[in-house]
């Protein structure tokens, strides 16, 4: 039997005082009530009582024909309508993001094997130094004590050729000398014997005479690096979550999709404070962000810590990044970025896990900080924004005039809006197009700046005080103006729900419904 949510016809309602589901009768085809359908399959002319046959004398009852008369624009077809289109964008954006890591391990295998290569070459250029240096030794060495050996065997050659002078003397004396002769010279001889003897003698001692052994020493550390050394280096794979979530389409559809018009009349905006937070983590709050589930995140400029709150406003995790972290941005519901002033780097935070899992050297000190189609837009002192890519890699620099180290960014639609703060009264918002031409310039805000649905910019200036900026620049409205001292830093719109997240550098933030 098949169920449904049709009312029953009039003799049924009268018999059961009250709306009750209709079955089908696999038997019969007919209509009936649960209490009707039990007596049914006793008796069968129980029917009558409730639905007569066919229906053909019920008037209240709507036909399935009726009912299914708007399945086609029913919100349930509309939601599964929705589901598979989320599911096909989640295929391709999937898809994308495989596509988009093949091609990073490429450019990472390049440039590593640019890198192997020159490690390489430094190795050779090493040895090939340490080669020659000892080359040289060795030739200086053997050629040194060669030279010196060869000069001993001239001396050795002399000094025989007069032993064996004397020798021929004697032999000659025997022959045609007498006896008084030979020893009349045998003293004589005995002399000469005794001077070539002592040459040779002196010879023997010379370092000439000693057994030269040339030898190879190595320095004993260098040996017990080589002799323990595995290997000089390995290749590494660090994998890191996918950040594709399947599921999207069940999780947002109780949220109000809000609508993007092209523009919105910022008289009308108003702010309905939700709730105040106390971050408990001392002073130094800068930039604030609010990611899917309601989590917010700020950056604890005092302590180099990312803070994570609950949607309810409880401290639920902090973690270390470099040192002075300023500006945030979200990449997606579990990873956000941030700019690290003092360290010069751009931190890439898994705030699941509370750890940093990658690291962007800018090079400069850089604020501001900004997400848009897998690209960071970040604000260098003294140069301008800097466009890199997740792989950290920078892809160009758009020059503005960006005075110091404290100055905030948000990309809105090709365009850039930032806010810098020089020294006392001398603050402004701007607002610039993709190549760094200058569209407006207010004096109104120094501090933290967000773009709403419409293109419109809330703007926070540090003397505690909120502004919201029409898209071209030609209206401003106050919305708060807090007690003195709050010093207001950080604000972040979250267009999903249309609520806006305001930090102070004192330790406190506020959460608004804007309508």
């Amino acid at each position: 039997m098949a169920s449904s949510t049709i009312r029953l016809c009039g003799p049924c309602e009268a018999r059961h005082k009250t709306m009750t589901a209709v079955s089908w009768c696999i038997d019969c085809d007919d209509g009936l009530c649960s209490q009707c359908l039990e007596d049914h399959k006793y008796n069968k002319a129980t029917c009558a009582l409730c639905v007569p046959k066919k229906h053909k004398q019920c008037s209240r009852l709507k036909s399935i024909d009726e009912l299914a008369c708007h399945a086609k624009t029913s919100t349930e077809l509309l939601d599964i309508e929705r589901g598979i289109k989320d599911l096909e964008n989640t295929l391709d954006e999937l898809r994308n993001d495989r596509q988009r890591n093949i091609d990073a391990i490429n450019y990472q295998k390049e440039i590593i094997s640019g890198k192997i290569k020159s490690f390489k070459n430094q190795i050779n250029k090493l040895l090939n130094k340490l080669e020659l240096e000892w080359i040289t030794q060795l030739e200086f060495h053997s050629d040194k004590y060669i030279s010196k050996i060869d000069t001993l065997i001239s001396q050795l050659n002399e000094r025989e050729t007069k032993v064996k002078s004397l020798g021929e003397t004697i032999n000659q004396m025997k022959e045609t000398c007498s006896d008084l002769q030979v020893f009349l010279a045998t003293k004589s001889l005995g002399e000469k014997l005794r001077e070539e003897l002592e040459s040779v003698s002196t010879l023997c001692n010379q370092d000439a005479a000693k057994e030269s052994v040339l030898k190879l020493s190595i320095d004993l550390q260098l040996e017990n690096l080589l002799s323990g050394l595995k290997g000089v280096g390995a290749i590494q794979v660090v994998q890191n979550p996918c950040q594709v979530k399947a599921g999207a389409w069940e999780q947002q559809r109780a949220q109000l999709d809000v609508p993007i018009t092209a523009v919105k009349d910022i008289d009308q905006t108003e702010l309905k404070l939700i709730r105040e937070i106390s971050i408990g983590s001392g002073t130094g709050i800068k930039d604030c962000v609010l990611v899917k589930d309601g989590r917010m995140i700020f950056a604890n400029d005092n302590n180099n810590m990312v803070l994570v709150q609950t949607p309810e406003g409880l401290l639920s995790k902090s973690i270390s990044v470099d040192k002075s972290p300023f500006g945030l941005a979200v990449i997606s519901s579990n990873t956000v970025a941030v700019t690290c002033r003092d360290d010069k780097t751009i931190n890439i935070v898994n705030i699941d896990d509370c750890v940093v899992k990658q690291k962007i050297k800018v090079g400069k000190p850089c604020c501001g900080l900004s997400y848009h189609d897998d690209k960071l837009y970040v604000l260098v002192a003294r140069t301008g924004i800097m466009e890199f890519d997740l792989a950290g890699n920078i892809i160009r620099t758009i020059p503005i005039d960006v005075p110091n180290s404290e100055c905030y960014l948000s990309y809105y639609k090709d365009t850039f809006c930032y806010t810098c703060y020089q020294i006392l009264d001398e603050r402004y918002i701007a607002c610039c197009d993709n190549n760094g031409s200058e569209i407006w310039r207010l004096g109104v805000a120094d501090s933290g700046v967000t773009a709403d649905n419409y293109g419109n910019y809330f703007a926070s200036n540090s003397d505690s005080t909120l502004q919201i900026v029409s898209a071209d620049g030609k209206k401003t409205k106050q919305l708060l103006d807090l007690r003195m001292g709050s010093y207001l830093e950080g604000v972040f719109f979250d267009k999903n729900s249309s609520t806006l997240l305001v930090s102070c550098s004192s330790g406190t933030a506020s959460l608004y419904r804007v309508i």
